[in-house]
């Protein structure tokens, strides 16, 4: 049977739990439980407690818990909601070595069933370099999961441009997954910053990647976008026709947007079977890897279940899905 790997889950940091117990700083970030006993994690005047489950679950608890979904191996990454890139750079540097050697602890403890993602201190963009070769290198780390801004800068900025230049050359994979997003501030009801405002923050990042000119100075970049991409499938022919009227739309790149798309990696977080279908035939299906975004609620609960559900797909489609294509990046 096809092993089953699940790129897109998180974890917290076991320190950052045993810390938000009693209520404390690490590194400058606060780390407590608000009145809904959720693990709550604060910096200045925001503060962001976990869509998760109250008690966090133990290693071997995570493992019963792959077991019951049919998943072989988890990739752990810090929650997106302890991204804190306002801290100054000496607390953020220490902030992202700690994290990173917890999650790898973390990983070591089954290394047949646990891989990670590191994190790193992106307002420091020389030191997030340095992070990351020794995460891929000493710490056989997949790559890491950045947020799909920092503090408002995009990634077709000079200033990160560095950080995917080095993951070019180690050949990791750069997964982007939104955080605080700047539609937070005018998306307040229903849950619209996640329904809307977290795919929108994907599209925008990959938007400015594309009209970046990135992917013509870097070709062989593995990038992966949570979500299945945001809504980059709905607005890709709108990418196209501004290529085609408005200088500014070509002036960094020499092909129309729509042909870099296969150049991308997405999850498989699409929530129906039409739209992973859809985005399999735009894009291919050797760019999909399983995720499901565990422990979030706005997660798919059960990633095996809903590939394997998905009549419109082969068998050797869910088996590239399942594994097959994530399989080259495992160390």
């Amino acid at each position: 049977m096809t092993m089953t790997i699940d790129m897109h889950t998180h974890v917290a940091p076991r320190q950052a739990v045993k810390i938000a117990e009693s209520g404390g700083t690490w590194h400058g970030v606060q780390f407590y439980r608000d009145k809904n006993d959720k693990l709550t994690t604060s910096y200045g005047n925001l503060k962001m407690s976990l869509p998760w489950p109250k008690k966090m679950e133990t290693p071997d608890e995570r493992l019963n818990s792959m077991d019951a979904r049919k998943i072989d191996m988890h990739i752990l990454s810090i929650s997106p909601l302890m991204h804190w890139h306002g801290l100054d750079n000496t607390n953020a540097v220490a902030y992202a070595k700690d994290v990173n050697d917890d999650i790898s602890d973390y990983a070591s403890i089954n290394g047949n069933r646990f891989k990670s993602f590191c994190f790193l201190p992106l307002q420091d963009p020389k030191a997030s370099v340095i992070e990351l070769e020794r995460c891929v290198n000493s710490k056989k780390m997949l790559g890491a999961m950045v947020a799909t801004n920092v503090n408002g800068m995009d990634w077709d900025d000079n200033e990160l441009y560095p950080v995917l230049e080095a993951a070019n050359d180690l050949k990791c994979i750069i997964f982007f997954h939104p955080t605080r997003g700047r539609a937070d501030s005018w998306l307040k009801n229903y849950h619209l910053r996640n329904l809307i405002g977290n795919p929108l923050e994907t599209t925008a990042a990959m938007g400015s990647i594309i009209f970046g000119g990135i992917l013509d100075k870097l070709p062989d970049l593995n990038l992966c976008f949570a979500h299945a991409g945001g809504f980059i499938r709905q607005g890709i022919g709108r990418f196209d026709h501004g290529y085609r009227v408005r200088e500014e739309a070509k002036e960094n790149i020499s092909n129309l947007p729509s042909s870099y798309l296969k150049n991308f990696y997405y999850d498989t977080i699409t929530h129906s079977e039409s739209g992973l279908r859809n985005l399999i035939d735009t894009v291919g299906i050797d760019k999909i890897f399983l995720g499901s975004d565990y422990p979030a609620d706005m997660g798919e609960p059960y990633p095996v279940d809903f590939v394997s559900n998905c009549q419109s797909l082969s068998k050797e489609e869910k088996n590239k899905i399942f594994s097959e294509n994530i399989s080259r990046f495992i160390k």
